[in-house]
């Protein structure tokens, strides 16, 4: 396919991003947004990508050409040519109803419409049009002109020609591409939604404190502690992601009332100066730990110790996801640390973090773990065979 303009629908954070990407590889975009102030905000945006570029050395008459590749429009008067559409609107099945059903309207019937979500259903999301095979998920990561992974969801109706196609998109913006079957939330956020969680849950649980459990994931794979994490992205925003996967996936995905307590407390994070962390208004790194979460924790609630250690109990509700996610060819096993250390930054993946532990100490830990705890630790099958048959590696 040959692709020379694209359009992205929402000139916030994410949308004005993805532009970014686009650009800096030489495609021309529309920036599309029906509220002129987000349009101009979301400008404005890549003015400052594009400076912070240009102060690493990116020739100044470079970067001109680079803006002069957006298009900024408030109406779909420029789509009719348009090769691929990027929806990147709000996380509501509504809007995205609204939206890709305009998009029906308006753009040619061989143009490409995709999806930013980052759980929603593309099957849904495609039967909104007259063009299901023709609809598929593009899932970037956060910030989307430099993180390197983008996640491929095909719907139940998307054709083979479409899901190529946007694997020579991402190859042509320089992108790692991974093709994940649909389930709620993907593959990275379902794996991190089960990570964070335990965090949360080690943290109600008195199993260590804030600090502690942020240096204990650092030390063993990330490059930012959970806690900190959340902090970033916001307890409300955080939430409604613990809300949607335990709706969708049960038990294991249940999260503590702490994250509850948090949000009614106004403690989401950065953005309101307090969070796990307090923070200052010009210093974008936590000043201390906020001791008044230790007050939201219900102190009647029992103890959560076990024989685990804590770095590894956070990170066997991820591995052992990663095992059902193999169970249910969710994607390509090579793929599944691929994704999660170009999309989180991990320095070793999930599966072989679970080498590293030992495929038998993780079946033993996760044992102990269930019978204390329950279903967020139950084992996953295939990690029970691999030990069965007295495997040491997952490939």
């Amino acid at each position: 396919m040959q692709i020379t303009k694209l359009a992205v629908i929402g000139a916030g954070t994410m949308g004005s991003s993805i532009v970014m990407a686009l650009i800096m590889s030489g495609l021309k975009v529309v920036l599309k947004d029906t509220d002129s102030q987000v349009l101009e905000k979301g400008l404005n945006n890549i003015d400052q990508f594009l400076q912070k570029k240009i102060d690493k050395g990116l020739d100044p008459l470079k970067a001109q050409s680079m803006k002069k590749l957006i298009i900024p429009a408030t109406d779909y008067s420029e789509f009719a040519d348009v090769d691929i559409v990027i929806e990147a609107v709000s996380e509501a099945i509504n809007v995205k109803k609204r939206v890709f059903e305009e998009l029906d309207e308006w753009c040619n019937l061989d143009t490409i419409l995709t999806t930013n979500t980052s759980s929603l259903s593309i099957t849904q999301i495609g039967s909104f049009t007259r063009r299901p095979d023709k609809v598929i998920g593009l899932h970037f990561f956060n910030p989307a002109h430099i993180m390197k992974l983008v996640e491929v969801i095909p719907s139940m109706e998307t054709s083979n020609d479409t899901i190529q196609a946007i694997i020579q998109l991402a190859n042509l913006i320089n992108k790692v591409s991974v093709k994940v079957e649909e389930c709620p939330s993907f593959l990275v956020n379902r794996l991190l939604t089960r990570y964070m969680n335990e965090a949360l849950w080690c943290l109600q649980g008195k199993v260590a404190k804030i600090d502690e459990i942020d240096k204990a994931a650092i030390d063993m794979a990330m490059p930012l502690g959970p806690l900190a994490l959340r902090d970033m992205n916001g307890a409300d925003i955080g939430i409604q992601v613990a809300n949607y996967n335990f709706k969708e996936y049960g038990s294991r995905f249940e999260f503590p009332q702490l994250l509850n307590n948090m949000v009614n407390n106004n403690y989401l994070g950065k953005k309101t100066g307090k969070g796990f962390y307090l923070y200052s208004e010009n210093n974008p790194k936590p000043v201390s730990v906020n001791n008044e979460i230790y007050q939201l924790i219900d102190q009647s609630l029992p103890t959560q110790h076990s024989n685990v250690p804590v770095d590894i109990r956070l990170f066997l509700p991820m591995i052992n996801e990663a095992f059902l996610v193999i169970q249910e060819k969710i994607c390509r096993i090579d793929a599944i640390d691929l994704a999660l250390k170009t999309g989180l930054g991990m320095r070793i993946g999930p599966l072989e973090l679970a080498e590293k532990i030992g495929l038998a100490n993780c079946l033993k830990y996760l044992e102990e773990l269930y019978n204390l705890f329950g279903e967020r630790f139950r084992p996953a099958f295939y990690l029970r065979k691999l030990v069965y048959a007295r495997k040491t590696t997952v490939l």
